[in-house]
């Protein structure tokens, strides 16, 4: 069986600070169920048996990285994953978070961030999604600290609203200046397998660059998003998920 904390208490952190560390969410039984999926995933791609992940996952790299996207794609629908992210204890924190009895998966995924480094997060808030505001599980599959690439968040940056990103990156990813968020305190989250941070989706967070050569960051997340909270429902012409560009996200009402 896994632990959480009191939703009141996680409920209280995520509105004040923006963000909660959730202990011992996940089992090592669970966590090891989905590192074994993942293999045997990878394996039928290229049946060469190595029965470490992350040598495994460079093979494949190697091999053909239009399979490894394909493996990417997939792992939103694993079952395993999916029956974690979406345990009812967590999606009754949200419904009592945004006082709501719905609550919409927004995109339930694995993301997997290897030492090449070339996909690693600049500091963003949540956007397009359903919801304007909703609730953001990261939950790494290994231990996740500075040598392994590990979160960062901007305490209380929530309470602020949302900030207009840009785009000109390398990735052609949504970030943030550093102007901005350099005025809020900077926290570097580490922690075990099989914990979890919830974090609200207007709290600007990143991560840090994997400095252990050969290692492969695997984290569950998932986007909750309330009822409440989902202007596609309530105007006709909005479209289903809220675009990242071209809108004010302080403008949007319930």
């Amino acid at each position: 069986m896994y632990k959480i904390i009191h939703n009141k208490d996680i409920i209280r952190q995520i509105k004040q600070k923006g963000f909660c560390i959730i202990k011992n969410l996940y089992s090592k039984k669970e966590i090891n169920q989905i590192k074994s999926n993942l293999l045997e995933i990878l394996h039928y791609i290229h049946p060469k048996k190595i029965k470490d992940l992350n040598k495994k996952y460079f093979q494949i790299k190697k091999f053909d990285k239009k399979l490894k996207g394909n493996f990417f794609d997939l792992l939103s629908h694993e079952i395993s994953t999916l029956n974690i992210l979406h345990r009812e204890e967590l999606v009754d924190l949200v419904r009592k978070y945004f006082k709501t009895k719905v609550v919409f998966s927004g995109r339930p995924a694995i993301h997997i961030h290897d030492s090449d480094n070339d996909r690693f997060l600049e500091p963003h808030q949540e956007l397009n999604q359903f919801a304007r505001d909703f609730l953001f599980v990261w939950a790494p599959l290994f231990d996740a600290n500075k040598e392994k690439g590990s979160l960062i968040v901007y305490e209380k940056s929530h309470l602020r609203g949302y900030y207009s990103h840009n785009n000109d990156n390398k990735l052609g990813s949504s970030h943030l200046k550093k102007e901005i968020y350099s005025k809020f305190k900077k926290i570097e989250i580490e922690i075990k397998s099989g914990d979890a941070v919830m974090l609200h989706s207007a709290l600007i967070h990143g991560t840090l660059p994997t400095k252990k050569k050969g290692f492969v960051k695997y984290v569950m997340v998932e986007r909750f998003n309330p009822l409440k909270k989902i202007p596609y429902l309530q105007n006709s012409k909005n479209p289903i998920k809220i675009p990242h560009f071209g809108v004010d996200y302080n403008q949007i009402s319930d």
